[in-house]
């Protein structure tokens, strides 16, 4: 693997992992991940595509890792993101790619296929269904509530971490002072073992995230995370801080407002949908969820649970992802 730099709108940079065994020439497979993620996070695909012929690459999504971080919360909209998958097809010479995404990773891809289709020549979605991310209508068109007003409804009688993300400077005070602690912490709570729908119990977010967050029942190494693993994630974000990541929840009224163009708009490419059996993100998105997306996902030719797998569904169960995965592009028509 290698890092390379790609150039996106207004001279901004971005970071990513590349795996290539064909000199360039294999169908485009581009990874982006969520929050809190890397192009890290797709380590097992990529070394496991790349063999089977693919150009893999993976972002490190803008305010993220080695990539530019703009100060403008308005500069994380879906408009923007898009113009970075965009740049990363200029950079590579492709006309089209396979574009797969994990948290808010997902929203992206699902954005790309509406609003780009003839550059999309698949999808493949991790973790969040269709029409369920922090700044869409679950699947109700008339929905008049902004995101952030929501929030702050549910927030006076539970903790909400994307409200309590919303505020400039507090989030970014409690968890650029305690960034290791924060990454356990949740990549243990979204985990398979892990329990993250306790933390919303709490009344308030008087006292941060960190806090209401379960502790961690098991030291480092995990099944799926080695503290070698860790250790990359928690010196990017010591590093980094976390302002980048958080502005993707606050321009969510800005994203709510963009999607309004796509009430009603199927996503007419072919999609594949993955997510973890005991992912706490399914569990909230209720059972109306699938069949919203059936409707709206015409092509939609997988979607699978895998067992023994939370909320990081391709490091808990890697074997299992690609292999659905590798299902889902031989059923594509796919160029170099």
């Amino acid at each position: 693997m290698e890092r390379q730099t790609i150039n996106s709108e207004g001279g901004l940079n971005l970071s990513c992992l590349v795996a290539d065994q064909t000199d360039g020439q294999g169908p485009l497979l581009v990874f982006c991940h969520g929050f809190p993620g890397l192009g890290f996070s797709w380590r097992h695909q990529l070394s496991y595509f790349a063999r089977r012929g693919y150009l893999a690459v993976a972002l490190d999504m803008r305010g993220y890792g080695e990539s530019d971080a703009p100060a403008a919360i308005a500069d994380y909209s879906l408009d923007h993101i898009r113009a970075d998958l965009l740049a990363v097809l200029a950079h590579f010479g492709k006309a089209r790619a396979v574009f797969a995404g994990h948290d808010f990773g997902a929203p992206v891809v699902w954005n790309m296929a509406l609003h780009e289709p003839e550059r999309v020549a698949g999808i493949v979605v991790l973790s969040v269904p269709y029409d369920h991310d922090y700044y869409g209508r679950g699947g109700l068109d008339t929905a008049s509530q902004l995101p952030s007003a929501l929030f702050a409804e549910v927030a006076q009688t539970h903790f909400l971490h994307a409200h309590y993300f919303q505020r400039p400077g507090v989030a970014e005070g409690e968890l650029d002072e305690q960034s290791s602690t924060f990454l356990r912490r949740l990549f243990w709570a979204l985990s398979a073992q892990g329990e993250l729908l306790s933390a919303f119990a709490a009344s308030d977010d008087r006292q941060g995230y960190i806090n209401v967050l379960p502790k961690v029942e098991k030291l480092l190494p995990w099944s799926w995370l080695s503290r070698a693993e860790f250790a990359v994630y928690a010196e990017v974000f010591s590093r980094t801080g976390f302002r980048g990541p958080l502005s993707w929840y606050r321009v969510a009224d800005i994203n709510w407002r963009l999607n309004a163009r796509y009430l009603s708009q199927s996503v007419t490419v072919p999609a594949c949908f993955v997510a973890g059996a005991q992912d706490p993100v399914i569990a909230m998105s209720g059972e109306g969820c699938w069949d919203f997306m059936r409707r709206r996902v015409p092509d939609l030719r997988k979607v699978e649970l895998v067992p023994q797998a939370g909320h990081w569904v391709q490091q808990e169960q890697p074997g299992a992802v690609n292999s659905i995965v590798e299902d889902f592009l031989r059923s594509l028509s796919l160029d170099g």
